[in-house]
């Protein structure tokens, strides 16, 4: 149920707060008070192109707020679980456009995308105008509608066929990862076998890339590193006077004195470590130098691997340890492959026998909503006939498809208003007026088993008066009884079915036009059905007929 409406500076209203209730809730008015504002402002908030035309002139941002409360559904909850919002029978949005385009969207105080409000909304309210297309009104949406109209048959039905639908693709996936047919493994058996011998041909090494790329570092700076180690070793020691001569000579002077300090006898310790430490160093600097030296040849043997790894990093993972990982999983999938005949042979003949029966639940299903199919052709030839077209033909009009999770079924809804004319899909109907009283014989027949909460009429009677208009009151106020209706109306029939009437007028203050809804009273609403009767010459005859209507509306409705 949409609870409450809150619009702030949207078109000629500056703030505005409507309150609606569960039952028939009906909004009046005169041409150009800005009944159209509202449907506006809701269908804003619904997640409807943001136009900036919408903000009230001289206002810095426009913004409405719809609450809801509703009844928690797998539906609407596993939409708030997507979104990461809580679960609640209360969801308040609020978007907000400002004149520099900026937009903000928020659900429940969460701020969310234009096409998660979309998503949630599409499950809470229904929006009908003339000549709007809704839910109904695509062909892709008609198998739905089908679905839900056949309500808990046509839904066991369907459950059954996915329980081996999920189950044919499980098998065909198990088989996929197998090599799939025999053709497709003998295949993949060439390319494990491939992947394997190229890896292996290779055989790199854990850490070899890094330590052959050091290695030709090395080698392409020998000359210079070179020159560093023999610098070096001959300050250590060299022929003449050098590090190693001038440790061994202060160790000699200073352990000459032990007998005389006794701090000598540490220094000499110490000069022994440091003497020991320079012979490690003089020969690990003899060693490094000695291998400082460019070799072409090995070299290009060393340039040449380094490509070879690289070449297996690209093909089969980022490191040398991702190539191994590689290597593992090929020959894991080539023992399965080699050793899985007789897996496959079976996941073959359960593919067979899956792909029978799914075939025949499709053919069930299909049964089945082809039953309810002529029931509702019926229901709505009979709606169609209470609201003078009498002469309409419609048919649901079946098609087949591959297996999908729906079913092998495309369904359409097909309808001429005229006798001798063909039908065409819904969604080609041209007129306002057929489309409004096709519309109306549908949600009518689907009223029972509809899962919105909220239907939103925008004068739905245009163009109509008199007996039909009676007759659309009377519909409307049955569907009233399931889900909560808002419409918007110039006739009085509507008005005096209603359970909750609001009249929107405009008015001028400080050389400003607003507008403003207000809910009437059982007074104010007399007067507005008799304003709708006959003009603004409200006079006691006028005032007696719109008795009459109430008092006709009520019997309507005790089932009189």
């Amino acid at each position: 149920m949409l609870k409450s409406l809150k619009v702030d500076n949207i078109a000629l209203i500056e703030e505005q707060n409507i309150e609606f209730y569960n039952g028939l809730n009906v909004l009046s008015g005169e041409t150009g008070a800005g009944k159209s504002i509202i449907i506006n402002a809701l269908s804003f908030a619904l997640g409807s192109r943001a136009d900036k035309t919408l903000i009230r002139n001289g206002a810095e941002f426009a913004k409405v707020t719809a609450h809801f409360v509703v009844e928690l559904n797998d539906k609407i909850s596993d939409i708030l679980e997507e979104l990461d919002i809580e679960a609640e029978e209360d969801i308040i949005i609020v978007r907000k456009m400002f004149v520099d385009g900026k937009s903000e969207i928020k659900v429940n105080g969460t701020p969310v995308t234009l096409a998660m409000l979309k998503k949630l909304t599409s499950v809470l309210i229904d929006i009908y105008g003339q000549f709007e297309h809704t839910n109904l009104l695509d062909d892709k949406k008609h198998l739905q509608v089908l679905d839900e109209y056949g309500n808990k048959e046509i839904a066991q039905a369907l459950e059954k066929y996915r329980n081996e639908y999920d189950k044919l693709n499980s098998l065909k996936k198990q088989l996929l990862e197998l090599g799939g047919d025999e053709r497709e493994r003998a295949n993949k058996i060439d390319y494990l076998k491939y992947q394997i011998n190229e890896i292996k041909m290779i055989n790199p090494q854990p850490n070899e890339d890094e330590e052959l790329s050091h290695k030709k570092n090395i080698m392409l700076n020998a000359e210079k590193l070179a020159e560093a180690y023999n610098v070096s070793q001959m300050a250590l020691d060299g022929d003449e006077y050098n590090a190693r001569m001038a440790i061994s000579t202060a160790r000699n002077k200073i352990s000459s004195i032990t007998n005389l300090d006794s701090s000598a006898v540490e220094l000499t310790n110490r000069l022994y470590s440091l003497e020991a430490e320079l012979d490690d160093i003089v020969d690990e600097i003899a060693r490094i130098g000695g291998q400082c030296e460019f070799n072409e040849q090995e070299f290009n043997e060393v340039d040449q691997r380094l490509d070879s790894i690289k070449m297996l990093k690209k093909k089969y993972g980022n490191s040398i340890e991702e190539v191994l990982e590689s290597l593992s999983n090929a020959e894991k999938q080539l023992d399965n492959l080699l050793h899985s005949n007789e897996i496959v042979d079976k996941l073959n003949v359960e593919i067979n026998v899956t792909t029978k029966n799914l075939n025949n639940l499709a053919n069930n299903l299909t049964s089945i909503r082809q039953k309810y199919a002529r029931e509702l052709e019926k229901e709505i030839l009979s709606q169609l006939k209470d609201l003078g077209m009498g002469k309409s033909q419609f048919v649901v009009n079946f098609n087949k498809t591959d297996f999908t999770s729906l079913g092998v079924d495309k369904v359409e809804f097909m309808f001429s208003a005229n006798l001798g004319e063909p039908t065409k899909c819904l969604s080609k109907i041209i007129s306002g007026g057929e489309l409004s009283r096709f519309m109306l014989a549908l949600k009518t027949s689907l009223a029972k088993t509809n899962n919105v909460g909220v239907q939103i009429y925008d004068e739905i009677d245009a163009g109509i008066s008199g007996h039909i208009g009676q007759v659309i009151a009377i519909k409307l106020g049955n569907i009233s009884k399931n889900c909560q209706v808002i419409t918007i109306t110039h006739l009085p029939q509507i008005a005096a079915m209603a359970d909750y009437l609001y009249k929107i007028e405009k008015f001028e203050k400080d050389n400003k036009t607003y507008t403003k809804i207000e809910q009437l009273d059982d007074n104010s609403s007399l007067n507005e059905i008799a304003r709708l009767s006959g003009g603004e010459n409200i006079g006691a005859h006028a005032i007696e007929f719109a008795k009459e209507m109430k008092s006709w509306a009520k019997n309507i409705k005790s089932g009189v």
